[in-house]
């Protein structure tokens, strides 16, 4: 049983799929995590394989008894005085480790040494509904779906969630691949960002807005910049992180912004909610939500969107 599978991504789909084929799901504002159990010890691997279990396993024991070894994939969060995920808290619970976590599974990738990935994701879903409670950790729940997306969306919507997660039930799961099977849905306009430099404050030399950008065919493309969604701590506490890192060093003609920006290496990702790109491909009424530290800056491109089209059609996530 591998220790870590790489993760199947959702296709960016502006409109809600129809279909008898299709499950819908919450789409979680946290960070995707596998949560891994072998011989009765628990893991927490990012998205992209690093272990996590020291950063993000506060709330999960140590160990677990008579139980399965397994593999979950899932969406780790901070909830809201109200129980929905919220990102900034997420954020602020990488410093502050009395912010409590709740790990949220919505797939099992693998169960007693037997690999699940080929198997129908409706099968899968039944194994987790077993298999799941068996871990008896409060902090782990499961992810429930429903058939009625439009009922559900209209639920997340109304309690301002992030989005839906659209499911083809049939399909298998497709390690490393931004796969149509899966179609995520968001409310607002929400994508991560790599923090390409920023402007400082005249007065203060704190953070007065941040430059984004996305790589795009190996290529650095710049996407405006950020100045709203900070708190007064965030502007001064970025500006004393972002002072380390060396000059990117662009040259002039790839700069269409004017002002004092300083460059910084395209390291950090940002996740950003925004109105529209304007006709330059630049983001408008942009505002910053966080830092991700779960998403490397090589996986940020600008998001392209699956058809917009919601006709009912038999299978419209058939390969």
């Amino acid at each position: 049983m591998p220790e870590f599978t790489p993760c199947q991504l959702a296709t960016p789909a502006r409109e809600l799929p129809c279909g008898p084929n299709l499950i819908f799901e919450p789409k979680f504002d946290g960070y995707r995590c596998q949560l891994v159990v072998r011989h009765g010890k628990l893991r927490l691997f990012t998205r992209n394989g690093l272990d996590w279990t020291k950063r993000l396993g506060r709330s999960l024991p140590e160990s677990v008894c008579e139980t399965h070894d397994c593999v979950f994939d899932g969406e780790i969060c901070a909830l809201d005085q109200n129980g929905r995920p919220d990102f900034g808290l997420l954020c602020k619970a990488l410093s502050d480790r009395s912010v409590p976590l709740t790990y949220f599974a919505f797939d099992l990738l693998a169960c007693s040494g037997e690999s699940l990935t080929s198997q129908p994701l409706h099968a899968r879903k039944k194994r987790l509904v077993e298999v799941l409670p068996s871990l008896g950790i409060e902090c782990v729940k499961l992810v429930a779906h429903t058939g009625d997306g439009n009922a559900l969306a209209k639920v997340l919507k109304s309690s301002r969630w992030e989005g839906v997660m659209a499911k083809d039930r049939n399909s298998p799961y497709e390690p490393g691949v931004r796969s149509p099977a899966w179609r995520k849905v968001k409310f607002t306009r929400r994508q991560e960002f790599i923090v390409a430099g920023w402007r400082p404050d005249k007065k203060t030399g704190a953070v007065k807005s941040i430059v984004v950008a996305t790589m795009d065919n190996g290529a650095l493309t710049l996407r405006g910049s950020v100045g709203t969604g900070f708190s007064v701590r965030q502007r001064r506490e970025l500006a004393d992180f972002f002072s380390g890192p060396s000059s990117l060093g662009l040259p002039s003609s790839q700069l269409p912004m004017k002002g004092d920006i300083r460059f910084l290496p395209p390291k950090l990702v940002a996740e950003v909610e925004f109105l529209e790109f304007s006709s330059s491909g630049c983001v408008r009424g942009a505002s910053f939500i966080g830092l991700r530290e779960d998403k490397a800056a090589e996986e940020v491109q600008h998001e392209t969107f699956a058809s917009d089209s919601t006709e009912e059609i038999a299978d419209p996530l058939a390969a």
